[in-house]
């Protein structure tokens, strides 16, 4: 659908509803007539490209985890020692979570309504299957797909309740960087010893 003469376009409305989102971090306050006034229209105009505000709030989770999906990716180091491949996507995605409290509170934390289109319920699921593989890959392929998930789970919970206690101003640690190393060690130390576990 073609831009309209006040300049409104679907990526346009997708960039200011997270901006707003980014700057309230998260989705309190931000809403239909909040997103077409930061971009000087009518908020029925934003009809004319999604059929509701929850279709929009859809399209910016998945766009904001591309932005984390590309932001990892480019964060990730080029080895061979797949092992330090698995740690550099970890901090990526610790650094990118504490950097934009706002879309980690919209990618893990906000209720969603309605349902995601197929294209977004498919981007919703790659984060989760390429972490899982790398987990696989960095242990040498000597555990199971099975074993793999359980240890992705599990790292994946404990980064998670992390970041959850520093957005929210609750983790005893006041520097970002100093909470990033701690959590890194944790992580490195968690995922050997559940690799090396016999079970």
């Amino acid at each position: 659908m073609g831009d309209n003469k006040k300049g409104v376009s679907k990526d346009l409305i997708i960039h200011t509803t997270l901006r707003l989102i980014e700057e309230k971090e998260g989705l309190k306050d931000v809403n239909l007539r909040g997103i077409a006034k930061e971009m000087n229209c009518a908020h029925t105009n934003l009809y004319n490209y999604f059929n509701s505000f929850d279709e929009i709030m859809w399209e910016s989770l998945g766009t904001v985890l591309i932005r984390m999906i590309h932001y990892v990716e480019s964060n990730t180091i080029s080895s061979d020692n797949d092992e330090e491949v698995l740690y550099a996507a970890l901090e990526a995605i610790l650094t990118f979570s504490v950097t934009h409290p706002g879309w980690y509170r919209l990618i893990w934390l906000e209720p969603m309504e309605g349902q995601p289109s197929p294209q977004i319920a498919e981007i919703l699921t790659r984060p989760a299957a390429g972490f899982n593989a790398s987990v696989k890959k960095a242990s040498g392929g000597v555990i199971t797909d099975e074993k793999a998930g359980l240890v992705a789970n599990i790292l994946n919970s404990y980064l998670h309740g992390e970041v959850c206690k520093w957005i929210n101003g609750r983790s005893p640690i006041s520097s970002k960087d100093e909470m990033i190393r701690v959590v890194m060690s944790n992580l490195k130390r968690l995922y050997t010893s559940l690799v090396n576990d016999p079970e």
